[in-house]
């Protein structure tokens, strides 16, 4: 005869029991066993009145937990340098929101239960691959279930708390009508004051003729935003800012320290928004590649040990979108092709011709969207040609979220520098004076200085080209080829300067590294 299995109960959980898998960082804190957790339901008999929850805050989110819990402060900002525990803290002040709701209230389960709270960010998406992982990482599996989409939680079955993105119209529109006690919106930097305006008249929930102090909590990593006039330079006195800095996580290792230092080094101001979550001097810091940057490739003159050609094209059909082709010895753009509405066939003989003309050069062509059929017909015609697919996976995917990415990233850092001398030189017409040389140039300085980058899900992603021309008006079609050009030149092997043997000695050179094109 089997043994009936014990249910668990309120006197079976301790405090500490929860505590060691509620840090993050902590070996205890393991990600919950998906095969485990579908057999697992809701304990109902659990008496949120006796329910132990008492995490292990580290110190500053003691002094982020205090400020919430007085009564004079509606919201509060715990924002700051990456790495300092932000969403591991909302989820689990959420969850420390609702059980005392339910205790306050003295609610029972109920069938439908009540609505107590927002958890969300810009993007629902990004909220369901993060955020809510965090929260299915650190809440006690027993405690709750997810249901629908958008996810909603029920605590207890007694109160839930709805999830999703501000881009979502209709979670927005739901906001008009909603009494909620509590909400959390992560990455709040991403968001603006519009899209949030109407989750902020929904704190008025009332429960069995009690009403809820409304609370709101906003997690950010430093950025130009309205959360800096409305915490720091002007907050009234019902908000306050909790600074977050990764040196309060005693979780953290020195490596991700190393890690800040080394992918901002170039950028001083983000490395001291990131790693001394300091808010000031961030103007224009989602800027790739800075103006200042531009304008000193412009006036350097470098002499490089090694010449290396490569051919870089950002192909287009018809429509307003330009084929740009750049032919580059090192970072010197010795000719160009830039035209709209020809067939690709026609690019990829132009292409051909060029190849040819400066030694069977490699060519690099963006094959997102056209390009692969040009690389198809250069192989035809026994081209040395690489494809280049923006939106695929980045050699360092840890960093970037995705080639383009890196691409972009990498030539930054070129840029910073000095290491580019950015300079038009086409063959000269007979008078030996070019007008479009001044202007073309200006064009492309003006495409490189363009994009702007943002963190998704902690990794680099630079802006799209398709979200670029609806800011803009146009394409940074030249500044896409330029950069591409750059990157394809470590695939090149280059010939010593004064036509020595070939210099193959890649691991001290400029875009140096030992890859060839058939690696891609």
């Amino acid at each position: 005869m089997k043994k009936k299995k014990k249910k668990l109960t309120a006197k079976d959980i301790k405090a500490t029991d929860l505590g060691d898998e509620l840090n993050e960082g902590s070996e205890s804190a393991k990600p919950v066993d998906t095969k485990v957790k579908a057999k697992q339901k809701v304990d109902i008999t659990l008496d949120p009145r006796h329910f132990k929850f008492e995490p292990k805050w580290t110190a500053r989110q003691t002094v982020a937990l205090n400020a919430l819990r007085r009564p004079d402060i509606k919201e509060v900002l715990y924002g700051g340098a990456k790495g300092g525990g932000k969403s591991v803290f909302g989820c689990l002040w959420c969850f420390k929101q609702a059980l005392g709701i339910i205790k306050m209230c003295n609610i029972g389960p109920r069938k439908h239960p009540t609505p107590v709270g927002f958890m969300g960010r810009k993007r629902g998406v990004d909220f369901t691959n993060t955020t809510l992982e965090t929260w299915k990482r650190f809440i006690p599996e027993n405690a709750y279930v997810i249901k629908g989409k958008p996810a909603e939680i029920i605590l207890l079955n007694r109160v839930k708390i709805l999830t999703g993105g501000l881009d979502n119209s209709e979670i927005v529109n739901k906001f008009n009508s909603a009494e909620y006690a509590f909400y959390f919106i992560d990455q709040a930097e991403e968001v603006d004051r519009e899209q949030i305006g109407e989750l902020r008249a929904t704190t008025r929930l009332i429960i069995n003729g009690k009403k809820l102090p409304g609370k709101g909590l906003f997690t950010a990593n430093p950025a130009p935003s309205f959360l800096k006039d409305e915490f720091i330079l002007n907050p009234t006195a019902n908000r306050v800012f909790i600074r977050a800095l990764p040196t309060d996580n005693p979780h953290l290792g020195p490596e991700y320290i190393d890690v800040l230092k080394d992918s901002f080094r170039n950028r001083p101001e983000l490395l001291k928004a990131y790693l001394e979550g300091c808010w000031d001097q961030l103007g224009g810091y989602n800027q790739v590649i800075k103006d200042s940057w531009i304008e000193n490739a412009a006036l350097v003159k470098l002499y490089p040990p090694a010449v290396k050609r490569v051919i870089s094209c950002d192909p287009a059909r018809y429509g307003d979108d330009e084929t740009v082709i750049y032919c580059l010895e090192n970072t010197i753009i010795k000719e160009q092709e830039i035209y709209g509405k020809k067939d690709l066939m026609h690019t990829a003989n132009v292409l051909h011709c060029l190849s040819r003309k400066y030694d069977n050069a490699l060519i690099a062509v963006d094959v997102c969207g056209l390009g692969g059929g040009v690389v198809d017909r250069l192989i035809e015609m026994g081209d040395n040609v690489i494809g280049i697919d923006n939106a695929s996976r980045s050699e360092e995917p840890e960093k970037y979220f995705n080639l383009r990415s890196e691409i972009w990233c990498k030539a930054a850092e070129l840029f910073a520098g000095s290491d580019v001398e950015l300079k038009i030189t086409n063959p000269l017409p007979p008078s030996g004076y070019s007008p479009l040389a001044g202007g073309e140039l200006l064009k492309l300085k003006g495409q490189l200085t363009t994009p702007t980058y943002e963190f998704r899900n902690g990794k680099i992603l630079i802006e799209s080209k398709s979200d670029i021309k609806k800011r803009l008006g146009n394409s940074p079609d030249r500044a896409d080829a330029y950069v591409n050009g750059l990157y394809a030149l470590q695939f090149v092997e280059g010939q010593l300067v004064g036509g020595r043997d070939v210099y193959d000695d890649f691991e001290e050179s400029l875009y140096g590294g030992r890859h060839s094109a058939m690696g891609m």
